[in-house]
Parts: structure tokens; sequence; C-alpha cells
């Protein structure tokens, strides 16, 4: 537990219009807090960062921070996850594709929102849960529709636009880019999530999140389970000429840590891992990297820069997705 709540740490740091902004230490990130509907766990104010250059090409990027799904995960002072958002959320000092001051960096020219993480629901909850004798706001949908709206309204001729995520955000990107597509229809709109997978021992429910109610049209399914694979599934059938990846270490440690928690043995993540993106990669327009290791997101870290698998860097893989440019599947035996 405390391996975990070590890493969740890191992972929080390091991904870390109509509303009042106010300039962050880089005078390149503004914090906005957009007000209205949004919430963070504890009934605190939610607010995401901006970052406004080239306004035709756009990186809509969703912080990890965690799950909240019981009593324990939930209760206050947990280190599941991210209840709040605060000076460790600020992107100003994030690395990897985060560090605008690397010139190696893709996209140092691009504009930026990036939506934090503090409802522990993936970003997709809708509801105020009520567990044990603890209450928490799950409003991860809200607080990212307002920052999407802040983005559309600033950016109304974007072309090219990367919807990635780490961690919470790598299933909040997913389940948020089709509102991206829909504002941006003509636009090359592509999407990557980065260590979640979302694969556990058995089918996943969210309607105690509330967040059936929020899921695109083609994939209302009411309260049934369902897997991430079967969500991607749809997903890539309904945009068939847009790219969606993901990429994930074998033998993620936080990953394993909440296959566990739900009930799974950690032992059997990367088997079940490896088989989801085997059957995903039937799909035309889906892609995926897998690298060997037990460390937790790469896109906003160093690794971004030195990863390399099959001879392919990292870099050069998202930077071509983003692009529009057809890439492979590299995969660690």
């Amino acid at each position: 537990m405390k391996r975990l709540a070590a890493v969740l740490a890191l992972v929080v740091v390091a991904v870390g219009g109509d509303a009042a902004a106010t300039t962050a230490a880089d005078a390149g990130w503004q914090r906005v807090e957009p007000g209205g509907k949004t919430a963070c766990a504890r009934g605190g104010d939610f607010a995401f960062w901006t970052r406004v250059r080239d306004p035709k090409r756009v990186v809509l990027f969703f912080q990890g921070g965690g799950g909240c799904f019981d009593e324990r995960t939930c209760a206050p002072g947990s280190r599941w996850f991210d209840d709040d958002v605060d000076a460790n959320d600020d992107p100003t000092y994030a690395g990897g594709m985060l560090d605008f001051s690397q010139p190696r960096n893709p996209f140092r020219a691009w504009s930026w929102v990036f939506i934090p993480s503090c409802t522990g629901d993936v970003h997709v909850g809708d509801k105020r849960v009520r567990y044990g004798r603890t209450v928490v706001e799950q409003r991860g949908w809200q607080n990212a529709r307002a920052a999407l709206r802040w983005a559309f309204r600033r950016f109304p001729e974007a072309d090219s636009v990367l919807v990635a995520g780490c961690s919470a955000g790598s299933v909040g990107s997913a389940f948020h880019v089709p509102a991206v597509i829909a504002r941006w229809p003509r636009a090359r709109v592509t999407q990557l999530g980065d260590s979640l997978a979302f694969v556990f021992h058995r089918p996943l429910n969210l309607s105690d999140w509330g967040a059936h109610e929020r899921f695109p049209e083609f994939f209302r399914i009411g309260n049934r389970r369902f897997t991430m694979v079967e969500y991607l599934t749809n997903l890539a059938k309904r945009y068939p000429r847009r790219t969606f990846a993901r990429f994930n270490h074998a033998e993620d440690g936080v990953q394993q840590a909440f296959y566990g928690a739900v009930g799974g043995d950690p032992a059997g993540f990367e088997r079940r891992l490896r088989a989801a993106e085997t059957t995903l990669k039937k799909l035309p327009n889906y892609r995926s990297y897998l690298a060997c290791g037990g460390a937790h997101c790469a896109l906003p870290t160093p690794e971004f820069y030195s990863l390399r698998v099959g001879g392919v860097s990292l870099r050069d893989w998202t930077a071509r997705l983003a692009a529009g440019r057809n890439v492979s599947c590299p995969v660690c035996r």
C-alpha cells in the first residue's frame, strides 16, 4: 500500500473565456476556474490550465488521479485518489510531452488544455455518491466538459487535435473524444490513452457514478457491465477514419494494485492486458505500444523521450500518430 501511495503521488505531481483566469508561475499557463456545476470530490472548486500557442493545433490532456469506488478508497485522507485541485496539479513543472523547454518536444508549439482529476471517477462520473459515512461529488464529466467547452470557444478552427491522458485520464480521453470529434468534424482528431487499460478480472459497472447516463449515444448500454475492449471496439467502428491508441507497461504496478483492489489476482493483470491489446489490434484504426516493466505512465515523464521498444521511439511514435501518419504496434516480449 505504501508503494502504491508513493507511485500515485508521483503520477499526480507529474501529470498534474467565461471564467476567471490567473497566470501560473510559467506565463504560458493560465489557471481557469469555470464554476457552474463543476466540483471536486469534497465539494472544493475545480480548475484547469490552458496554454495558448498555435490555435490550429491543440492537445487536450486528461490528468491521472487514482480512483474512488468504495468506503476504503473514498474515505477522507485516502491515498487512492486525488480529491482536490491544488499546486500539485499545476502542469508548469511537469515533464515528458508537457516539458516545453525540451527542444525535442513535438508539441511545444501546440496549444494545450490540461484537465485535472479530482473526483476519482476517471473523468466520467456525474453524481453525488455515498460510500458508507463518506459522501463524494463524483462530477468528473461536468469538470471535463467545462474544460472542453473552453477549448471549443477558444480554438474554433482547430485542424489537428490530440486527445490524450495518463492513468485515469487515459479512460477519460477515450470517453470524451466523441464530443471532440463532433465539435471539430473536419479536424484530424487522434486519441491516445496512457497507462490505464481498464482491464480487470470481470466486466465493470459504472452506474454508481452516474457514468452510464453520460456515455456517448453509440454506447448507451443501460446499467449492465461492460469491458473497455467492448467500448473501444464500438468507438473505433463508430469513427473508422479516426485513430485510437493506447500505451501501457506490461507489469504496471499501479494498474496491478487497482486490479487487486476490485477483487482480482494482480498476477493476472499482464495476461489480460496482452489479450486485450491483441483483440483491439484487429481493428484497422487502433494502435498499441506495449513496453516492459512496472512503471506507470510515460507521456508526462522523461521516459517519453528515452523509451524504445523494438527500435521504435515512444516520442517519435506519438508525434507520427498525432500527425496522422501510420505507425506500427511495438510489443515488449
